[in-house]
């Protein structure tokens, strides 16, 4: 997970990106459970996140968008949760930590 402190994949991380009360995550969650209990699923089991995140990318509006398009130009996921802001925050202590070790 890009936060290192949680276990996962980037999938994870971009579900916690969906803003709350979306209506789509319980369908997207409820679509893979189905298939799951008849048998048809075609992903590992560690591989659920991906497939859930896509599922509900395919939902939106433009169905198909990458993730980081999601954030950036459709706004389906929120670049200003509380997630989002810490990762950022990590990424500037971390860049600008190496640049002034640079000197």
């Amino acid at each position: 997970m890009p936060n290192n402190r949680l276990p996962g994949m980037l999938e994870d991380f971009v579900r916690m990106l969906i803003p709350g009360g979306d209506a789509l995550v319980p369908e997207a969650e409820g679509a893979l459970s189905i298939i799951e209990g008849k048998g048809l699923r075609r992903y590992a089991p560690q591989y659920r996140p991906k497939a859930f995140i896509h599922t509900w990318l395919a939902w939106q509006e433009e169905p198909g968008k990458p993730m980081g398009a999601a954030i950036t130009t459709w706004k389906y996921l929120d670049p200003t949760s509380t997630q989002a802001e810490r990762f950022v925050a990590w990424l500037h202590w971390l860049f600008l930590k190496e640049r002034r070790n640079e000197r």
